[in-house]
């Protein structure tokens, strides 16, 4: 039965999941009603109703609570979740919604299905939803979302001392990245973290976690460390490294080579940088790939003041707004206390469905829509980066076009209203030499001409500037190496990093210069060497994590491979020991391309075929089955999906969106030789693009003042 019924998620996204795949968001009020039930059980059917509907008649209260039941109801195909008589109200299984299940497991003290029921992420109960309008109700859920989170808290530390007294460090390392990747500021979570790099012989990755963890403190609460934390400290300082446990694991590579302590040779270009911070311009990063860019463009950056880093992906492009969405989420995670007003999220739902409903919106069918929604992605702009000074941009060659002429629109709107409260928000923006799109170039290029912009390069290193780079990493037997570093690499820091990683790896820093490495300036072949040295598990998940690209997540891993969690756990591990992820993304768009240049054509499809069929069970978005599907060669399983795309991007996003997404599948239908379903897509693509804007979109031209509007450049 279990496998069969629909199953309620409250914890982060609120949805209902059916048995066969489907997903429903869940409104507002419903999903309270749901989650109130989860965690105080059977309620009285008045007194819940009446927090629902404040102040509503109660005649109102008893009509809204049957619309919202009987609506419900036919969500789920008239399958019951919620049972009552004229006085109560209860779950008919309350195993089938998560927070019960949570709330079983901890009373039981069954931390590892606490932990399960709760998701990989700890998702926090009712997420995006507020309920400012229902005094009451909002009380409740403040406290309730305490509970929830000291549940997960106290799972996740007897967890990690589970496994910690077992000898799995791995799994335990993993728990205790997550704890901290959610609070950052929590000492107990730094503690495991630190005290579990240790453990694994990485006594440099614990201290950096605890410098990380002191920062963090001072920055957000201006406290320092407790004294147990400072003596674990001392403890690891003071002790003699410890040799990893299992023989045949792979080391840790040192914390030094990931990110290399000295900027070195960019003297020159900070100067740029400066110059063009005076005089007000918008700053372009360029360079070749591995030249260190987003490294600069950030240490300038927390020169300058509060900055925040936003970025795409590769893969962006083929998902409309996916770049403009990314950033946004990443804002909201950033900063979980901005409340955007409900106008905003409503019209936001349209690009982050977990804000709202966006099925229930107008399509963007007219010039006024249009314009409310572009107008609420200035608003949350502006909410979202009132706490920061300066927009650090990575990758922008990525960006999809969608969010592109979005940030344009919506850049030129701040621009045109100027500073608030006696400040403006400045950007940087980072994208790689020579890949920017033709429009983007003639934006970026207009601006500078103008004077609005500055494009700062970045150039190779120079001898003495690879030697100081190599000095202040500390590697014993590196420096003897210096002059061959620099001819071998010409320089790049990137292939710098990489040799030496390859060098570590080979144990040859002691030795004399290898006689057999790839052609200089080749780092792919050497990213290569070191994909050869995973476990094949590990090697697997790299792939699964690029072919996923933008949309790789950890818990993808079990089900597209077919394995135990804890196997797909230990396999991220020792991709993160080996510096090939970090996290759900690759350490280097380098290294993901090393990754899928390792790929035969054949695996690349079976690969695919197994992502479709594990997202189409998920409820993923049908851009993304589309284009997994035509990655596995079945076409005639990516179409229905291309259409729906096409279809629910005709309700709710810009009407030229879904008129690409037609135009795609009318080619396909013609390679099928379905002609006249051909025909009515390209119909459909034609009737969105007359209702698109004559003037294009964004539907308003910025004017030549407007500096950020060079975000076009996202494209």
């Amino acid at each position: 039965m279990a496998g069969r019924e629909w199953r309620v998620q409250v914890l982060g996204l609120a949805q209902l999941c059916g048995p066969e795949g489907q997903r429903v968001r869940l409104e507002r009020r419903t999903a309270a009603l749901l989650a109130w039930l989860a965690l105080q059980g059977p309620s009285p059917k008045f007194a819940l109703a009446s927090l629902l509907w404040l102040d509503s008649p109660p005649t109102t209260v008893r009509s809204n609570l049957r619309q919202l039941l009987r609506r419900l109801r036919l969500a789920t195909g008239d399958e019951a979740l919620v049972e009552g008589d004229t006085e109560r109200l209860a779950l008919v299984s309350p195993p089938a919604v998560d927070a019960a299940s949570l709330k079983a497991a901890a009373e039981a003290r069954a931390h590892a299905e606490a932990l399960e029921a709760v998701g990989a992420e700890g998702g926090t109960l009712l997420a995006g939803f507020d309920f400012d309008d229902c005094p009451e109700l909002a009380r409740w859920l403040d406290g309730a979302r305490a509970g929830v989170e000291g549940w997960v808290r106290e799972a996740r530390e007897a967890r990690i001392a589970q496994l910690t007294s077992a000898g799995d460090w791995t799994a335990a390392l993993g728990l205790a990245r997550t704890w901290v990747r959610q609070e950052p500021e929590s000492e107990q979570a730094g503690r495991h973290l630190i005290r579990l790099h240790y453990l694994q012989g990485d006594r440099g990755a614990a201290l950096a976690a605890f410098e990380h963890l002191r920062d963090v403190l001072d920055r957000e609460l201006g406290v320092t460390p407790m004294p147990e934390t400072l003596a674990l400290v001392r403890e690891v300082e003071q002790a003699t490294p410890r040799a990893r446990p299992l023989p045949g694991t792979r080391s840790a590579l040192p914390l030094s080579v990931l990110r290399p302590p000295v900027l070195v040779g960019r003297d020159a270009a900070w100067r740029q940088l400066e110059a063009g911070w005076e005089a007000g311009q918008l700053l372009f990063i360029s360079g070749e790939p591995g030249s260190g860019k987003t490294r600069l463009a950030e240490e300038f950056a927390a020169t300058q003041g509060r900055w925040g880093r936003i970025e795409a992906r590769a893969g962006d492009r083929d998902v409309p707004f996916a770049s403009q969405a990314r950033a946004f989420r990443t804002q909201l995670r950033r900063w979980p206390d901005v409340k955007l007003p409900d106008w905003v999220r409503t019209e936001l739902s349209r690009i982050l469905p977990e804000l709202g409903e966006p099925r229930l919106l107008p399509p963007l069918a007219s010039e006024a829509g249009m314009l409310r929604f572009y107008d609420a992605i200035v608003a949350a702009l502006q909410l979202l980066h009132e706490h920061e000074d300066i927009s650090v941009a990575d990758d922008v060659q990525y960006w999809d076009p969608a969010s592109a002429r979005a940030f344009t629109f919506a850049f030129s709107r701040l621009a045109d209203a100027g500073p608030q409260n006696g400040r403006s928000l400045r950007f940087i923006d980072c994208y790689r030499r020579g890949e920017l799109s033709p429009e983007a170039r003639m934006n970026v290029a207009g601006l500078v001409e103008a004077g609005l912009a500055r494009i700062v390069e970045v150039d190779a290193l120079t001898d003495d500037d690879v030697k100081r780079m190599v000095a202040g990493m500390g590697l014993p037997g590196a420096e003897a190496h210096v002059e061959a570093l620099a001819r071998y690499t010409g320089g790049n820091p990137l292939y710098v990093v990489e040799t030496l990683k390859h060098l570590l790896e080979t144990d040859s820093l002691r030795r004399e210069w290898p006689q057999r490495l790839p052609p200089p300036g080749r780092v792919g072949p050497l990213i290569q060497r070191r994909l050869e040295g995973l476990s094949p598990l590990a090697l697997q998940c790299a792939r699964l994590a690029a072919l996923a690209g933008a949309f790789f997540r950890t818990s993808l891993v079990p089900g597209v491979l077919g394995v135990k969690p804890a196997d797909g756990n230990e396999a991220l591990a020792e991709l993160e020991a080996a510096q090939v992820l970090l996290g759900e993304r690759f350490s280097h768009d380098l290294v993901m391309e090393a990754v899928r240049a390792g790929m035969g054509p054949g695996e690349e499809r079976v690969l695919h075929g197994r992502l479709a069929t594990v997202l189409e069970e998920e409820g993923a978005p049908s851009i993304l089955l589309a284009h997994h599907w035509l990655g596995a060669g079945a076409t005639e399983r990516a179409l229905p999906h291309l259409l729906a795309s096409a279809r629910s991007d005709e309700q709710v996003l810009p009407p030229e969106t879904a008129a690409e997404h037609y135009a795609r599948a009318a080619a396909l239908m013609l390679s099928l030789g379905k002609h006249e379903d051909a025909m009515q897509a390209r119909a459909a693509e034609v009737r969105c693009r007359q209702q698109s804007s004559p003037a294009g979109v964004p539907p308003f031209t910025p004017g030549p003042a407007a500096g950020p509007g060079a975000r076009g450049s996202r494209g």
